[in-house]
């Protein structure tokens, strides 16, 4: 008994030790297994289907890399040039616009009995801006400095997503047979976790890039300065719950407001409260479903916390980790420690 005990101890400590190096090899590029996850999830209906006409997994899996990889390359080095673009287009047109002076115009309006007050907001927005603006610029310069590691990080990404689509067919059984649980939570978890995957992508990715397009699409008809500029913004802010494109389309009106385009802007902004602000009331249910819904304080906190974290990617992968716990936490409510084992 003791030397089985001492045998187990010793399996036990090495493979928690081979966890560990295994965790700190692998934790520089864990951003870019999860986009790899994530890019597998997205393009797996279409590997399925496609598999069935060319009959080989591994062919069938590099043809759809290769083009989603063209694709996203051709897209962000599109982007990415018209962004700066557009940026510095709109940095000198702020230049022109005392928008400051105007939003302080209107503050004393509204705080004619204590200008002290207007000046302090116009003071705070001021100096906001400028810490938003050398972030930017920071970030800008990280990523040209980056761009070897980048190129590696895009490399893994691939890679991963080839053999996970290659495999597409075997995961579910075998995450089924590593899973340390009962057959009937097995099959329970790998069912939540799809309804959570899809819930996420759909309800929090896709609704919130419709609504960034649909504010994209009034920053164009009432002639905002730099539309697609505040358009990519728009789909970013618009993928976070509780935030929405309304943050980067009212100082897209101010900024048309105080440029003397008054009317246009002023209807920027009604648009943003009236149409961008309530279509995703509309859309999230229509597109979501019966998927699996997240509760949106949970997606809030994951979101934000992954994004932290993670980068970009932690948009996903937050709530994803955020979801799973809870639901161990819900399985572990209703039937106990024993139903684990």
């Amino acid at each position: 008994n003791q030397s089985q005990l001492q045998t187990r101890l010793t399996v036990i400590i090495v493979f928690l030790i081979l966890l560990v190096l295994s965790f700190l090899i692998v934790r520089p590029y864990i951003i870019a297994i999860f986009l790899g996850i994530i890019l597998t999830y997205i393009l797996g209906p279409l590997n399925r289907k496609l598999n069935k006409i060319i009959k080989k997994p591994a062919l069938t899996s590099s043809v759809i890399c290769i083009v989603a990889f063209i694709d996203l390359a051709v897209l962000l080095y599109l982007i990415a040039q018209i962004t700066i673009k557009e940026a510095f287009n709109l940095f000198k047109e702020l230049q022109k616009v005392d928008i400051f002076g105007f939003l302080n115009k209107i503050l004393l309006k509204l705080f004619a009995d204590n200008p002290e007050i207007s000046a302090e907001i116009t003071t705070s927005v001021q100096e906001s801006v400028n810490v938003l603006t050398k972030y930017i610029i920071s970030a800008v310069g990280n990523v040209i400095t980056n761009l070897p590691q980048i190129f590696v990080q895009l490399f893994i990404t691939f890679l991963v997503t080839f053999y996970l689509l290659k495999e597409q067919e075997n995961i579910p059984e075998y995450v089924k047979k590593i899973l340390p649980f009962k057959k009937k939570i097995n099959e329970m978890f790998i069912k939540r976790s799809k309804e959570i995957t899809s819930a996420t992508i759909y309800g929090q990715v896709f609704v919130g890039a419709i609504q960034g397009i649909t504010a994209g699409i009034g920053l164009y008809v009432f002639h905002a300065p730099s539309p697609l500029f505040f358009t990519l913004i728009s789909i970013l802010l618009g993928i976070l719950p509780f935030i929405g494109p309304w943050v980067a389309l009212f100082p897209a009106g101010l900024i048309m407001m105080a440029g003397g385009n008054f009317n246009n802007g002023l209807f920027l902004i009604i648009y943003a409260t009236l149409i961008v602000g309530t279509i995703d009331n509309f859309l999230r249910p229509y597109i979501v479903g019966r998927r699996g819904k997240i509760n949106e304080v949970v997606a809030l906190i994951g979101m934000l916390g992954g994004l932290a974290l993670m980068g970009p990617v932690g948009l996903l992968a937050g709530p994803l980790i955020l979801a799973y716990l809870i639901l161990f936490i819900e399985i572990y409510r209703k039937k106990g420690i024993k139903v684990f084992v």
